[in-house]
């Protein structure tokens, strides 16, 4: 109720301004908050209500698909804002395509055995060896491209955008907060599963089994208040900045806590070039 509340206040505190003129991080906070009631599971009660396995692939398919777009989101944002020409082929189908190839192994691998289990009691993922290790190792290795492609976009910008105003507030705000949720995680990661949390069955364990309700709100609720914070930040503020004709990707437009200080980013025309340009195009003095 929560999430859905704050969804609704965030989507109310940006219609009074056009679509075109939202900045990438609040495009992705619409996104992101309705993935976010789908992730808390509206649905748990049917658990208990409906002798079915639906309730449980719908509880894997939010899960897994709240977590994809969170991981979507960091690489698009880290790209973005370096780049204000953002078409789909180029920009956006790479990163859909890398995050695809995480999101069906891990719809295989949290619905898997449930499904086979209740079509036949006695089965266990272990005796299916050849193709459940097939589907993990597809997991594994499409983590680590992400891992990398993702090391590699955190460093280009800030190589490129370190020294400019609010470019540079943007990244150290986003770099922080996502800091701070994976060190959690994997401290709690770590203190669940010890050394163990690669093992076969680790799926399987993760999406059902808590010790405590301290680890189960500390799951749910590192990512439920972190999309709280950011849609709190990225919310536009009280000022009149949206009279302006610059406020796509404006910085000041899309963090409350801004600068009083005006920053003129030129012609619509120049504003719509990447930040990145190569040292051809520069005035040669």
């Amino acid at each position: 109720m929560t999430t859905f509340f704050i969804s609704c206040w965030f989507a109310n505190s940006l219609k009074k301004y056009a679509v075109f003129d939202w900045s990438i991080e609040q495009k992705w906070m619409s996104i992101l908050l309705p993935c976010l009631i789908g992730y808390n599971n509206p649905l748990f009660p049917m658990m208990f209500l409906v002798n079915s396995w639906i309730p449980g692939l719908v509880d894997a398919f939010a899960q897994a698909t709240f977590l994809c777009a969170l991981l979507l989101f960091w690489l698009c944002i880290y790209h973005g804002l370096r780049q204000n020409e953002r078409k789909f082929l180029t920009f956006y189908l790479p990163k859909v395509f890398l995050i695809a190839m995480l999101w069906f192994p891990a719809i295989i691998l949290s619905t898997w055995e449930k499904v086979n289990e209740l079509e036949d009691p006695t089965y266990n993922h272990e005796v299916d060896t050849s193709n459940y290790y097939v589907v993990q190792s597809f997991f594994y290795i499409f983590s680590v491209v992400y891992v990398v492609y993702l090391g590699l976009l955190i460093l280009r910008a800030y190589t490129e955008l370190r020294s400019m105003p609010f470019f540079d507030l943007r990244l150290k705000f986003l770099t922080l907060l996502m800091l701070i949720v994976l060190t959690i995680s994997l401290v709690i990661t770590f203190l669940r599963f010890g050394v163990g949390f690669l093992e076969d069955n680790f799926v399987a364990r993760l999406s059902t089994h808590y010790t405590s309700s301290a680890q189960f709100m500390a799951f749910y609720g590192l990512l439920n208040f972190y999309l709280y914070t950011m849609a709190y930040v990225y919310s536009p503020g009280n000022s009149s900045s949206h009279e302006f004709g610059i406020t796509k990707d404006n910085p000041a437009f899309s963090m409350i806590n801004d600068s009083d200080e005006d920053v003129i980013y030129g012609s619509d025309e120049e504003s719509r070039r990447p930040l990145n340009r190569s040292r051809n195009d520069d005035d040669s003095d």
